[in-house]
């Protein structure tokens, strides 16, 4: 079934575009969510800078212009990025989720940029970009991994994990430790999750065998979407057979 977008909605798209840019970049609908309602349609909007870069964003809330909100700096490249429409705090109000891929974030940091808009209404519709903590931070606070001899420890948010890593066709494991920067998030019954690589090195290389996966319950506090008490599980990657 093909979705119907309002005349209207090209009009302002026209607007958007800066005339006077060279043909270096073109203005396009990255992503959009379609509703029967014309107020409820969600446009993901940028400057498309290659084949796979894209910057200078806006997210557009209906069709007639009512509702844009411009972020210049947002960037995205490769992979395919991801748009939800959830509500994630518990308000119900529908928020916007925004997820990019930025693979020029450095080393140590997320390749996945993840941008929330709240939904607020006092009384007129609005939405508010709101802050997530970092997954180094949380990872800081709420996880401790260590190894000792073929056994791996992980204390995750109280709760304790142990690996026999001598199950794994692992060669010369070392130093067991987690990829925040390899997070991927999802929503998952109204709740933002991320799930984060836990591994062990090995063979000299920066990343080695995977354990399993560290999964993030996102709540909001009123200030930011972060992790809470009894929030992070650990789910065990089962050894491939020999």
């Amino acid at each position: 079934m093909i979705n119907k977008i309002n005349p209207s909605f090209f009009i302002l798209l026209m607007l958007f575009m800066n005339l006077e840019k060279n043909d270096a970049s073109d203005r396009v609908v990255l992503l959009s969510i379609p509703s029967e309602i014309w107020y409820n349609r969600i446009y993901l909007i940028a400057d498309k800078k290659s084949w796979m870069d894209y910057g200078n964003f806006t997210v557009q809330i209906g069709d007639r212009g009512e509702l844009v909100y411009n972020f210049p700096h947002w960037y995205h490249g490769k992979y395919d990025p991801a748009l939800y429409n959830v509500d994630i705090n518990d308000d119900t109000l529908e928020d916007v989720i925004i997820v990019l891929n930025n693979d020029k974030a450095g080393i140590g940091k997320p390749l996945k940029d993840i941008h929330i808009l709240n939904q607020i209404q006092d009384p007129y519709r609005r939405y508010e970009e709101a802050p997530i903590e970092q997954p180094n931070l949380t990872m800081n606070r709420l996880v401790k991994i260590e190894k000792h001899g073929n056994i791996v420890n992980i204390l995750a948010d109280k709760k304790e994990y142990k690996i026999d890593i001598s199950k794994y066709n692992f060669t010369n494991p070392r130093d067991p430790s987690v990829s925040t920067d390899t997070i991927e998030y999802s929503i998952e019954n109204g709740t933002l999750k991320g799930k984060i690589n836990a591994y062990v090195v090995r063979d000299n290389s920066v990343y080695g065998g995977i354990l399993g996966h560290l999964i993030i319950d996102y709540f909001w506090d009123g200030q930011m979407y972060k992790a809470k008490s009894k929030s992070i599980t650990f789910k065990q990657d089962e050894p491939e057979n020999n």
